[in-house]
């Protein structure tokens, strides 16, 4: 389990990188999810094949709820990454445990310990000392982004309500088929936003494609692998758990956007994430 959750971390945190120089690169927001959708696909469907798994209605109802919400909240985080930090990027992932240990008890009856809802009130703490931030460019930049910072928590909520209906049907079929289903769900949705939002964008496809080929291909194959560990998670711990594991990237994120993007105030961010990931270990130990 442990390996599993550092393995997904990992995977995480150069997604986000990925998302961020696709980003820097001018690759659209709908292009790289319809994409990366795309060439996930396959790949998801032959694993389905080798591990099958039940798909009654019941299973079906909660892919396309999951898997419709999860899309569009892709699609909002990734745009809210466009004018964000990558490392301040993550903070607001505090505010998913709390979504989740609210929706997790609400529809899927989860009790959380004592020792849980401490890891849990430990990784909210590490994004309020984030956000209290008394640096002038700091603050100034946080105003200026007032939009991406909205879309990045619609897009946290959404991803978290998808959570529960993914875990839902992870509980009664295989992660493998959860996650083809979750894939192939999504690409529709998505693929019917544009229609209705971008439809213009869908005949630059294959120039996005031809453009930036690698990065797409080298995203699609970390989001794969990313989506399955998340699903195999959700299987064998609560929800609200799941998302104060993931923080424990936070200290990865910090430092990949000092060094790769150069970005500001990396002692308080660091601080912030090592808080984070105090809630994480806590939760490991004794949640």
């Amino acid at each position: 389990m442990t390996f599993l959750i550092l393995l997904r971390v990992i995977l995480s945190v150069s997604a986000n990188a990925i998302q961020k120089r696709l980003l820097l690169d001018r690759a659209g927001v709908n292009h790289t999810w319809i994409l990366t959708y795309s060439f996930m696909l396959l790949p998801a469907v032959i694993f389905a094949s080798v591990h099958a798994g039940a798909m009654g209605p019941r299973f079906w109802r909660d892919i396309v709820l999951g898997g419709g919400l999860d899309a569009i909240g892709n699609l909002a985080m990734v745009a809210a990454l466009r004018s964000t930090d990558i490392s301040i990027f993550g903070p607001l992932n505090a505010l998913r445990p709390i979504l989740a240990l609210l929706f997790g008890w609400i529809f899927l009856a989860e009790q959380p310990s004592v020792s849980g809802l401490a890891g849990i009130a430990v990784t909210v703490l590490g994004g309020v000392i984030l956000f209290a931030d008394s640096h002038p460019e700091s603050r100034t930049r946080f105003a200026e982004v007032w939009k991406p910072l909205f879309l990045r928590t619609a897009g946290l909520s959404l991803g978290v309500i998808g959570a529960v209906f993914l875990k839902r049907a992870a509980t009664i079929s295989s992660a493998e088929v959860t996650v083809a289903a979750w894939i192939f769900c999504g690409l529709a949705v998505l693929i019917g936003f544009a229609l209705m939002r971008h439809r213009q964008s869908l005949n630059t496809l294959a120039n996005s494609l031809g453009e930036h080929r690698k990065w797409l291909l080298l995203h699609s194959a970390v989001f794969l692998s990313m989506q399955w560990l998340t699903i195999r998670i959700f299987q064998t711990t609560l929800l609200a758990y799941s998302f104060v594991f993931f923080q424990l990237g936070m200290v990865l994120q910090v430092f990949v956007g000092r060094i790769v993007f150069h970005e500001p105030s990396f002692a308080r961010r660091l601080v912030a994430a090592i808080v984070m990931a105090s809630g994480s270990v806590l939760i490991l130990w004794k949640g």
